[in-house]
C-alpha cells in the first residue's frame, strides 16, 4: 500500500505495496458538464503569472479564525447545522466514486509559468463512479473465512490502561477496526488496512466509518438471511438512499432538490450514454467539504478534544498507529457525539463558506512533518504543499475550469459577482484577496462564496450552483448504476435509511 497525504496522488508499484491500479477495478473518463461554455477562454481565468501568484494569494487568505471548542449546539462562532459525521460521509463517498490516477501533483502545480492543460486527456478516473460501494467491495477487501457471506473485521488492540485517556470505551466489542496486515519492515504495506480502498485509512474518523459498513453488510446478510451478493445489493441500495435523501438534504438548497425530484438533471453527466465524471463537480463542486472540517473534535470519552493531526496518526495510510499493531481500543469512535443517536446532541461540522480551518494549511506526510519542509525541497513547492486551498485553486486553473459566474449564468442562476461577491465574504483580508476576481471567480472558491453569504445560504448548505452541480452529479450517477434505486419499479425492503440508521445497524457485534 502507498502512503498518500490528504489531496495527494498515489504513486505506482512501489515495492511491496498495492499499487491503487491493483485495487480499483475499471477506468472511467473526466468530462465538462459545460463544455460548450468551457472552450470559450472569455469564460475562463486569464491564463497568466499574475493569475497563478493571484490564486496563490487567495488560497492563503482562506484561513478560518481559532475555532472554538467543539459541542452540540450551532451557535459556536463559524459552526453550521450539519453534524460533523457528515463531513466524513462526504468524504467516504468522494473515495467511492473518484480518483485521478494521474491528477495534478504539487510538483506540477509548482512550475514556472504555469498554464492550463490544453484538455482532459489522458484524465482518468479508477473508481466506478455509480456509488455501487466498490471501496468497500474491492479487493483486497477479505470475506469472513468462516462465513463467506460476510466481510472480515479488524479486531482492536486492548490496552488495558488507566485513566487519563485510556479507558475502554462503553459498549464496544474488540471487533472495531478495519482488517489489517501484520507488522512489517516495509513501511508501505506495514500494517497496511485490507479495504477496498486504502484512503479510508487515511483518518480516524472516516476509517470508522469505513468499519460501518463492513458491519452493517454483516448485519443485513445475517439478520436478513443473504447470500454476499443479496446483502451487497441490500447495503447498496440503503447507501444510495442515504445520499439522495439524507446527505443531499443536509447540503444542498431545497428548492434545487425539488426541481430535481421533480423534472430529472438538466446537465450533463453523460455523453452518448457513456458515464463521466465531471470536473466541474470533481474538480470544484464537491470539494466544498474542505471548509466543514474542524481542527479539534469531541471523539470519545479519552479525547473529547483530539486535534486532527492526531486522528490521522492512528491509521496506517498516513500515520503508523502509534506502536500498536492495531487500532487501541481506547481510540474506537463514540458516534452519538457526531451523528445524532438516541437524542445525542452532537458536534457540528464548520459552516460552508470560504474559509478552511488551519489544519488544511499545515499539511503533514506520513511521519508528521509539514509537507514541503524538506530544505532540498523547492520554494513553490514549499510555500503550496502543506496548504489545500492553494493546491485547490491551482488545480482548477491547471484543469481549464470555467468560471463560477460563466456557469451560474448557463444555469440561469443568479450570478454572485463584483461588490456583491466580495460582501458576501467574511473577512477583510479575503475581501482584499479576492478583489482580483471579483468578476471572474474560480469556480471552487466562488461555490465556497455563494454558500457563505449572508444574504443566501449564510453558511448553512450549498448556495444555487454548488447545489445544482452537486445534486444533479449524484443523481445521474445513481440513476447509470447497477443496483439503482432509481429504476423504474425497483422494490426497496426498507421506506428510509440515513446516516444514524447505518450506525444504528452496525452497532457492535462480533459479526
Amino acid at each position: 500500500m502507498v502512503r498518500i497525504p490528504h489531496g495527494g496522488t498515489v504513486e505506482r508499484d512501489r515495492e511491496g505495496g498495492l499499487s491503487i491500479e491493483a485495487i480499483v477495478g475499471d477506468t472511467h473518463k473526466f468530462g465538462f458538464m459545460f463544455p460548450n461554455l468551457q472552450a470559450n477562454s472569455a469564460n475562463r481565468l486569464p491564463e497568466s503569472d499574475a493569475t497563478v501568484e493571484a490564486l496563490k494569494v487567495l488560497g492563503e487568505a482562506m484561513v478560518d479564525a481559532n475555532e472554538p471548542p467543539p459541542s452540540g449546539t450551532v451557535n459556536d462562532a463559524g459552526d453550521g447545522p450539519i453534524p460533523a459525521a457528515y463531513t466524513y460521509l462526504g468524504q467516504f463517498i468522494d473515495h467511492d466514486i473518484t480518483f485521478d490516477k494521474t491528477g495534478a501533483p504539487v510538483n506540477d502545480l509548482a512550475v514556472p509559468n504555469l498554464r492550463p492543460r490544453p484538455d482532459l486527456e489522458g484524465l482518468i478516473n479508477t473508481r466506478s463512479p455509480t456509488l455501487e460501494l466498490d471501496s468497500v467491495y474491492s479487493d483486497p477487501a477479505p470475506r469472513d473465512p468462516a462465513n463467506p457471506a460476510l466481510m472480515k473485521i479488524g479486531k482492536v488492540q486492548r490496552i488495558n490502561g488507566s485513566p487519563p485517556r485510556t479507558q475502554p470505551v462503553p459498549g464496544k466489542t474488540d471487533f472495531n477496526d478495519v482488517p489489517r496486515k501484520p507488522r512489517n519492515a516495509n513501511e508501505l504495506i506495514d500494517r497496511e488496512a485490507l479495504i477496498g480502498d486504502p484512503r479510508n485509512d487515511e483518518n480516524l474518523i472516516v476509517a470508522q466509518l469505513h468499519l460501518a459498513f463492513l458491519k452493517a453488510h454483516n448485519k443485513l446478510a445475517t439478520t436478513k438471511n443473504l447470500d454476499f451478493a443479496g446483502a451487497r445489493r441490500a447495503l447498496r441500495q440503503r447507501y444510495q438512499w442515504m445520499v439522495l435523501y439524507d446527505f443531499l438534504p443536509r447540503i444542498c438548497n431545497r428548492h434545487i432538490l425539488n426541481s430535481l425530484w421533480e423534472t430529472g438533471s438538466n446537465w450533463k453527466v453523460a455523453d452518448e450514454e457513456q458515464l463521466f465524471m465531471p470536473v466541474e463537480f470533481a474538480v470544484a463542486g464537491y470539494r466544498f467539504g474542505h471548509s466543514m472540517i474542524r481542527t479539534v473534535y469531541d471523539y470519545n470519552l479519552n479525547f473529547p478534544d483530539a486535534r486532527l493531526s492526531l486522528l490521522f496518526t492512528f491509521t496506517a495510510l498516513s500515520g503508523q498507529l502509534g506502536d500498536f499493531d492495531t487500532l487501541p481500543d481506547n481510540w474506537i469512535i463514540q458516534w452519538e457525539r457526531f451523528v445524532a443517536l438516541n437524542g445525542s446532541a452532537p458536534q457540528k461540522a464548520r459552516a460552508i463558506d470560504a474559509q478552511l480551518t488551519d489544519f488544511t494549511f499545515k499539511l503533514q506526510d506520513t511521519f508528521g512533518k509539514v509537507e514541503g519542509s524538506d530544505p532540498e525541497v523547492p520554494g513553490e513547492v514549499k510555500r503550496i504543499a502543506p496548504k489545500l486551498a492553494v493546491r485547490n485553486l491551482l488545480r482548477g486553473y491547471f484543469l481549464r475550469l470555467p468560471t463560477g459566474q460563466a456557469v451560474a449564468k448557463a444555469m440561469g442562476m443568479p450570478v454572485l459577482e463584483g461588490a456583491a461577491l466580495l460582501a458576501a465574504l467574511p473577512t477583510q483580508k479575503l475581501k482584499d484577496a479576492a478583489e482580483p476576481f471579483k468578476s471572474a471567480t474560480p469556480l471552487w472558491f466562488y461555490i465556497l462564496a455563494e454558500a457563505g453569504d449572508p444574504k443566501g445560504a449564510n453558511g448553512q448548505h450549498l448556495g444555487p450552483v454548488g447545489s445544482r452541480i452537486v445534486a444533479d452529479t449524484f443523481y445521474t450517477l445513481i440513476k447509470y448504476s447497477e443496483d439503482s434505486i432509481l429504476k423504474p419499479g425497483t422494490y426497496l425492503d426498507f421506506k428510509s435509511f440515513t446516516l444514524a440508521d447505518l450506525i444504528a445497524l452496525a452497532s457492535d457485534d462480533t459479526v
